[in-house]
């Protein structure tokens, strides 16, 4: 036993010797502890004996303080004479202390980025939740707040929400409702026209900008209008679908289902090598680096895809379905009821009317009788085709 302890406080040990030390901390009695520690310490024993066949081991352990040279214009040859001690940056820290930890300085570098003397860390914080709810950051290159990136266009907002952001203790929620709940946010959007002439580009923010959704909300939109949605959280990943287009080394053996089993686009597996094909082509980036700023194209491939794609046309198939299934419902109801799942507002006059004719018009094509069109689910699968398809249903108007 002396020797495990020997060797445990060498940072030596074996798992021979833990289980050595384990057992004597376990047949040592306890004596004048409160009641609390006493409780406590037998609800550690209960746990321990649930893991008696389980072997512990630290996964995961500081590393040793080890200055380094600075490499001489990149050249690991040519190296500096004077080596470095651990610190945070010094164009960033106003003080520049050497970290005097004796390990790797990890948790010195913590307590400098999240210091209140350091704004730098909160206001790229602030800025990015900003350009998460605007479609665009008060410092519009919110991977870059260096000399190379653009001038923030409401400096002092932005000072402004960062030091609240420090006050409220970091808290991403309580940060998140003060902008959702703010009257810039709640304006409406403003597009062409509508534009102040001094501000084409909206960036005093006189309106909300025309946006649209990121490719998994998009997504996830589809799947909750047609009812398909699976809101529970956590799990296992799904399988991604795979097409026959998608092959290569690595390609997995079995595909998952079209539709991911319903769940959110969040919980659908990404591969490398076999990425969806809707969300590279509605813009999600490719996984090899971090993006805070997602690119936002407008290309023919958005809408062929939106016309012909499996999953779109499944999608569109179940909702008809839940149209065929609501009773009672005239045609013009049947039409409002798809405008509310898909816009959350009732369709107009004219809306109402170009519906009909469509309809009309795949009744034809199908050669079903006027009397039979409520019931065709061809035909209301190509009208809710048609919802999917429309800008309202991927922008934010």
């Amino acid at each position: 036993m002396p020797q495990a302890i020997r060797h445990w406080v060498a940072g030596q040990s074996s798992a021979e010797d833990i289980r050595l030390i384990n057992q004597s901390i376990q047949k040592a009695p306890v004596r004048n502890l409160s009641a609390e520690i006493q409780q406590l310490h037998q609800q550690e024993q209960q746990l321990s004996r649930q893991f008696q066949d389980t072997a512990f081991f630290a996964g995961i352990t500081d590393g040793f303080g080890i200055n380094s040279p600075v490499f001489i214009r990149g050249n690991p040859q040519n190296l500096s004479d004077e080596k470095v001690p651990h610190r945070f940056l010094t164009s960033l820290s106003t003080e520049g202390e050497v970290f005097r930890s004796a390990g790797s300085g990890r948790e010195e570098l913590a307590e400098a980025m999240l210091s209140p003397e350091n704004p730098l860390t909160s206001r790229v914080m602030v800025n990015r939740l900003w350009h998460y709810l605007f479609g665009r950051g008060i410092v519009e290159t919110t991977d870059n707040f260096g000399l190379q990136g653009k001038l923030p266009t409401h400096p002092e907002l932005l000072d402004f929400l960062a030091i609240k952001f420090q006050e409220e203790g970091g808290s991403v929620k309580q940060i998140l409702r003060y902008m959702l709940m703010s009257q810039t946010f709640r304006r409406e959007v403003v597009t062409g026209a509508d534009l102040p002439k001094n501000d084409p580009e909206n960036l005093l923010l006189s309106g909300f900008s025309l946006r649209r959704l990121e490719a998994e909300s998009i997504r996830d939109a589809m799947l909750a209008t047609s009812g398909s949605l699976d809101s529970a959280m956590y799990g296992p990943s799904v399988p991604v679908h795979l097409t026959d287009f998608m092959q290569g080394r690595g390609r997995p053996r079995e595909s998952g289902p079209l539709d991911g089993n319903g769940r959110r686009s969040i919980y659908v597996e990404v591969r490398r090598n076999f990425l969806s094909p809707m969300m590279l082509t509605f813009d999600r980036p490719i996984p090899f680096s971090t993006f805070g700023k997602r690119n936002e194209t407008n290309v023919p491939a958005q809408s062929l895809f939106l016309m012909n794609d499996p999953f779109v046309a499944q999608q569109a198939e179940v909702m008809a379905r839940r149209v065929l299934a609501q009773k009672g419902l005239d045609e013009e109801a049947r039409i409002q009821w798809v405008y509310h799942w898909a816009f959350a507002r009732e369709a107009g006059p004219d809306e109402v009317q170009r519906a009909k004719v469509f309809l009309q018009q795949q009744a034809e094509t199908y050669k079903v009788s006027p009397d039979e069109i409520m019931q065709s689910a061809t035909v209301w699968k190509d009208y809710c085709h048609t919802i999917f398809n429309m800008k309202e249903f991927i922008y934010l108007i």
